[in-house]
């Protein structure tokens, strides 16, 4: 969502997207050289969290982190674009009377009280129109309702003012990621595509049909439900489990299981078992929301899966999603429409990076 500030403030030469994760920040800038856009800066800043550390201090921490970051690479942009996600966003699709810009603004908090779930003085409410329809002869509007809690917000932006950015924008993560696959696909089509933004703890589902977002919703199975089950199954540390997660993933095959059997591959062949319980449950989450979107009645069936986030690259997760879906899956690199490919961004970190371009590529957009 768009905060109050006149387009005139808006920045000549960009912003950066910050996304603030549980797990590292991640943040991306471009410039515009003669109409083509041009890789300016990226960073992926690790959060290694001092033990039992508050609420608030974690706040100054994260800031701190970023300041630094920022002196160090020199960066000089001061404007920023974040996004929130989880419990504290509501996005509904709802039908509203047939108004005017001027006159839902006048009426917004009326209309969208009855959708959302959250004390409606608490929250931070703006919306975008998608269609209009005529539904028992009267005129509506179809449009994308979207809730914030204040407190989620300003928390944000307190963590990037004391950064010494100034933030612009607050987005959620599911539209940044739109604008993302707006960049990769400028030609709009009519196939419906599934984003999966697997973080640390949270894994965002969006999917996208005719070039717009239709479903939106956070799953809380995500990069450290992988490590609390192997965490169980081999009664480590959290940190020991994360660490045989990366080195070991997935086996799918019968061959990589017979491999791993004749290697005597125990580490291989629990970290397998604890990760598959995981993925099944993801599989069961991404089936009902699937479901969702098709009894709205929709003409297109999901005709590909793309994986974002630093969870997409575990081993072998994306053969999963494919055999379980029987979809292509594809873990996108969100810089691949760039003319000069970056060659000193570890393959590992390219998809974490993607709500951080979607941030950096947002523009501020009105309608009439």
């Amino acid at each position: 969502m768009d905060l109050n500030i006149a387009k005139s403030l808006f920045p000549q030469k960009g912003i950066i997207g910050i996304d603030i994760g549980n797990y590292a920040v991640k943040l991306v800038s471009f410039v515009e050289e003669k109409k083509v856009i041009k890789l300016k800066d990226w960073g992926y800043i690790p959060l290694d969290f001092p033990p039992d550390i508050t609420p608030e201090e974690k706040k100054v921490f994260v800031s701190e982190e970023i300041k630094k970051y920022l002196k160090k690479k020199g960066i000089q942009f001061k404007f920023a674009a974040a996004s929130i996600s989880g419990n504290s966003v509501i996005v509904r699709y709802v039908k509203l009377p047939k108004l005017s810009k001027k006159e839902l603004a006048l009426t917004l908090h009326v209309e969208a009280e009855p959708f959302i779930p959250f004390d409606i003085n608490d929250v931070n409410l703006t919306c975008w129109p998608l269609n209009d329809i005529t539904e028992e002869g009267q005129p509506k509007m179809e449009t994308v309702l979207v809730a914030a809690k204040k407190d989620v917000v300003d928390s944000k932006i307190e963590v990037l003012s004391d950064a010494g950015l100034d933030p612009i924008i607050i987005d959620v993560d599911a539209f940044a990621l739109e604008s993302l696959y707006e960049w990769h696909n400028p030609e709009v089509s009519d196939a419906a595509i599934l984003f999966l933004n697997i973080g640390h703890k949270v894994t965002n589902l969006s999917i996208i049909a005719k070039g717009t977002t239709r479903v939106v919703r956070d799953i809380f199975i995500a990069g450290a439900s992988f490590d609390k089950a192997i965490s169980k199954s081999f009664k480590v540390e959290i940190d020991a489990a994360g660490e045989l997660k990366k080195q070991k993933g997935v086996l799918l095959s019968v061959e990589d299981k017979e491999g791993a059997i004749e290697d005597y591959d125990k580490e291989y062949l629990g970290v397998s078992k604890a990760s598959h319980a995981v993925l099944q449950d993801l599989y069961t989450e991404i089936s009902r929301s699937i479901d969702f979107y098709l009894s709205q009645g929709v003409e297109q069936s999901i005709s590909r899966i793309i994986l974002t986030g630093g969870m997409s690259n575990l081993g072998n997760i994306s053969k999963y999603i494919s055999e379980k879906f029987k979809v292509p899956v594809e873990i996108l690199n969100p810089l691949a429409p760039l003319a000069e490919q970056t060659k000193n961004i570890p393959k590992d970190v390219l998809p974490a990076l993607a709500v951080a371009t979607g941030l950096a590529l947002r523009k501020l957009k009105d309608w009439e």
